[in-house]
């Protein structure tokens, strides 16, 4: 099939997703003005130029049984886009994490002369090995986000490009403690616990309620506590605020990366937002409630043995972390108080945060993903 070089295909199904591919679009389009954008995504990718067929919010799930559950939509989802590659002809195909979708179309594209740019390596090196291959006959370049990962692709005979971690140029602090604080009528003299229940609505239906349980406990248990829960911007802000209604916690959406950054200690839903957490380089605690049916999968089958980012990419147990059964309101209270309590242990935690924050790599990620995919696609 006859491709068009200048059009891109960008496909994100998350939050994280299109944030990443809004940040590497935003500066592709500064070289390239004239590129056509076509893909999956949210505001981000939409606000960047990108004609979108499909947005983030209606494909964000996680977990083997919630997917299946939504498996006739999902189906539709890739097959309208499979006849869009037909249709549009891209140069390329910018997959953004997102594997389980993004990898069976890239195995499309292939069939088609596309060439597939996949960004945010899926994790075989953590779990799901067997990957590789698939991963090494549909992917043309592979762009990672952690320095370990070059190597153990490069083995593989892959093309890997890693330009350092973008979250050293995202994760920042853009305030000082005061005008945080000042802003959102937070108290500076209290210890403040940031709540962040996920980016998903299915996450946050399941951890909301337990994150109010935990802040009552510790209410009850310290003085001189505040509670903060930063919303992500897919997230309906109306239905948290009823749920919430009643109970001493701030609702703040937009302003993330301040919050965690100026709070003494967070208790984050397991993903992006931990690696986040960890470049603030702010104490926490990892949880995550999934079904009985994923998490025996990754348990007992896939033998995954920690489920936070900073804890992978570190290679030991850094932060805490509690999951299913043992993320109960009680269990992280505890953990919270343990901490807060000691004040070794707590600067244990900082001195690790620090120390992985290093193995990113350096700044300016996004801007050398972007001048990449502008010299690949004027190669073609």
């Amino acid at each position: 099939m006859e491709t068009i070089p200048d059009k891109l295909m960008v496909i994100a199904g998350e939050a994280s997703g299109d944030l990443h591919g809004g940040y590497i679009i935003q500066d592709l389009i500064k070289l390239n003005p004239s590129i056509q954008l076509i893909g999956t995504g949210g505001a981000k990718l939409a606000a960047n130029g990108v004609k979108l067929y499909y947005n983030v919010k209606d494909l964000a799930v996680i977990g083997f049984w919630e997917v299946l559950k939504r498996y006739g939509y999902f189906k539709q989802v890739f097959n309208d886009i499979v006849a869009k590659l037909d249709e549009e002809k891209p140069g390329a195909v910018l997959l953004i994490d997102y594997p389980g979708f993004n990898l069976r179309l890239a195995a499309e594209a292939k069939k088609r002369g596309i060439k597939v740019i996949f960004y945010v390596a899926p994790q075989v090196w953590a779990w799901k090995k067997n990957r590789i291959k698939q991963i090494k006959q549909y992917i043309d370049e592979l762009i990672v986000l952690f320095p370990f990962e070059v190597d153990y692709f490069k083995k593989e005979g892959m093309n890997t490009r890693f330009f350092g971690n973008p979250l050293l140029d995202v994760a920042q602090v853009t305030q000082n403690k005061t005008e945080v604080f000042k802003k959102y009528q937070l108290d500076e003299d209290k210890t403040t616990i940031c709540l962040l229940p996920g980016s998903r609505e299915n996450e946050i239906s399941k951890h909301l309620s337990l994150l109010i349980e935990t802040a009552e406990i510790i209410n009850h248990q310290k003085e001189n506590v505040q509670f903060v829960i930063p919303l992500a911007s897919t997230v309906n802000q109306s239905d948290i605020e009823r749920q919430l209604a009643g109970f001493d916690i701030t609702l703040i959406q937009g302003d993330t990366y301040n919050i965690v950054g100026h709070s003494d200690f967070a208790v984050v839903a397991s993903g992006i937002a931990t690696l986040e957490t960890a470049v603030l380089e702010t104490p926490m605690v990892i949880y995550y409630k999934i079904s009985a049916g994923t998490y025996f999968l990754g348990k007992h089958i896939l033998k995954i043995e920690t489920i936070g980012l900073p804890n992978i990419i570190s290679g030991k147990k850094i932060v805490p972390e509690l999951v299913n059964n043992f993320a109960t309101a009680g269990g992280i209270s505890d953990v919270i108080l343990e901490y807060l309590d000691s004040k070794d242990k707590y600067q244990i935690i900082k001195k690790d945060l620090i120390e992985l924050k290093k193995q990113l790599g350096t700044t300016g990620a996004y801007q050398k993903t972007a001048e990449f995919i502008n010299q690949y696609l004027s190669n073609l």
